[in-house]
């Protein structure tokens, strides 16, 4: 089995683990855990002394635990931890060196390595993450754009502002069954623009 392979089948299981925590098995945790501890307990080895590489794991580990109802699959999971993890070392950094003026210079030289590629790191995944919802908001406004003036109406009251279908009903002066309807072929057609408008599409077939 090819790694690839065995990091699928990792994220596979992973996902799995991670919807039955969201369903209340809280204990399926524990495959999270086993199937990404190496996987950040080398990550961490990288950026921290190697005695306090254990105890910021279970830190990565309780706060990806909180942070579950936040995940929406947008990355693979285990990108979405070692972020968890990344942060969690440049807390360990900013705890250590609480005054400012005295960050760098009481750092070695290694630990400075350490506290500047987690900054790094992080900016470049701010810069990621801003790119990323600027061409998501694009995206979505050019297909709104394509909708009729109705789709585009009941999509950003149920979808957008997240109203409920009796508020949406009574904003647009329809009864509740035609707003659902409305509502389920609105999301219908936009599904079909968004598809027709993805990004690196291949337009010519």
């Amino acid at each position: 089995m090819s790694e690839n392979d065995i990091r699928n089948d990792d994220e596979a299981f992973a996902l799995e683990a991670v919807r039955r925590v969201l369903d209340g098995d809280v204990e399926a945790f524990a495959a999270v855990v086993q199937t990404h501890q190496r996987l950040i307990a080398a990550d961490l080895a990288r950026r921290l002394p190697a005695q306090d590489v254990q105890e910021v794991a279970q830190d990565v580990f309780i706060r990806a635990f909180r942070s579950l109802p936040s995940y929406r699959g947008e990355a693979p999971f285990r990108i979405w931890i070692l972020r968890i993890a990344r942060h969690a070392a440049m807390d360990f950094w900013r705890k250590k060196y609480r005054r400012k003026d005295l960050f760098f210079c009481d750092l070695d030289d290694a630990a400075r390595m350490h506290v500047e590629a987690t900054q790094q790191e992080r900016l470049a995944e701010q810069r990621a993450d801003r790119e990323t919802r600027d061409s998501a908001r694009e995206w979505l406004e050019a297909a709104l754009r394509r909708l009729s003036p109705d789709d585009r109406a009941v999509i950003t009251l149920v979808e957008l502002e997240e109203r409920s279908m009796e508020d949406a009903a009574r904003r647009l002066g329809c009864g509740l069954s035609a707003v659902k309807v409305r509502a389920f072929r609105a999301r219908r057609r936009l599904k079909a623009v968004l598809e027709d408008l993805r990004p690196g599409k291949d337009e010519s077939i």
